[in-house]
C-alpha cells in the first residue's frame, strides 16, 4: 500500500513540481522583459532631459552673448564718435587709451563704462533667473514623464519580483514533497521485493 501511495505521490507532486517550475521560467522571462523595457525608457528620458538642458543652455549664453554685443556695440553712441574714438583708436577690440582724457572726458568715461557694466550685470542676472526657471520646468516636465512612463512597469516589476518569491517557496515545498514520496516508494518497494538469499531447510 505503501508502495502505491508513494508512487503515486511521487506522479502527482512530480507535475505540481514541474508546473511550478514552468511558472517560475514564465515569471523570469516576464521579468527580464520588463527590466529591459524599464532601462531602455530610462534611457530615452534621461537622453531627451540632457538634451533639452543643452538646448536651453546653448540658447540662454548665446542670447546674452547677442544682448552684450548690442550694449557695447551702444558705447560709441553713449560716449559720442569724437571721445570713443580718442579712447579707442584701434576699435572697440583695442585696449582703451585713457592717458589723453581731460578730466570732464574721464568722469564721462567712467560714468557710461559704469552704466554699462550695471546693465550687463542686470541682465546676467536676469538670464541666470530665467536659466535656473526654464531648467526646473524641464526638470519637472521628465519627472512627471518618468512618473507616468516608468511607475507601471515598475509597480509590474515589483509585482513578478512578489510572485517570484512566493514560487519560489512553493518549489521548495513541492520539491521536498516529491523527495518524501519518491522515498517512501523506494522504501516499500525494497520490501515488497521477493527475497532470493534465503536458504531452505
Amino acid at each position: 500500500m505503501g508502495f502505491l501511495l508513494g508512487a503515486f505521490g511521487k506522479l502527482n507532486a512530480g507535475k505540481y513540481y514541474r508546473s511550478l517550475q514552468r511558472k517560475m521560467m514564465n515569471i523570469q522571462s516576464k521579468a527580464r522583459r520588463i527590466t529591459r523595457q524599464v532601462e531602455r525608457m530610462e534611457k530615452q528620458i534621461d537622453r531627451a532631459e540632457k538634451t533639452a538642458l543643452n538646448n536651453l543652455t546653448m540658447q540662454a549664453n548665446s542670447q546674452y552673448a547677442l544682448a552684450s554685443t548690442q550694449l557695447n556695440g551702444n558705447l560709441a553712441a553713449s560716449l559720442g564718435e569724437e571721445l570713443f574714438n580718442k579712447i579707442f583708436p584701434d576699435g572697440q577690440n583695442g585696449a582703451p587709451q585713457l592717458g589723453d582724457l581731460t578730466s570732464d572726458e574721464s568722469s564721462k568715461y567712467n560714468s557710461v563704462m559704469s552704466a554699462l557694466q550695471s546693465s550687463l550685470a542686470s541682465m546676467k542676472s536676469t538670464n541666470e533667473t530665467n536659466i535656473a526657471y526654464q531648467k526646473q520646468q524641464i526638470e519637472d516636465y521628465f519627472e512627471m514623464v518618468r512618473e507616468q512612463q516608468l511607475e507601471p512597469l515598475k509597480d509590474e516589476e515589483e509585482l513578478l519580483q512578489t510572485e517570484k518569491e512566493s514560487l519560489e517557496s512553493q518549489i521548495q515545498l513541492a520539491k521536498a514533497d516529491y523527495d518524501a514520496c519518491k522515498q517512501m516508494e523506494q522504501q516499500d518497494a525494497k520490501m515488497i521485493a521477493p527475497n532470493y538469499t534465503g536458504g531452505g531447510q
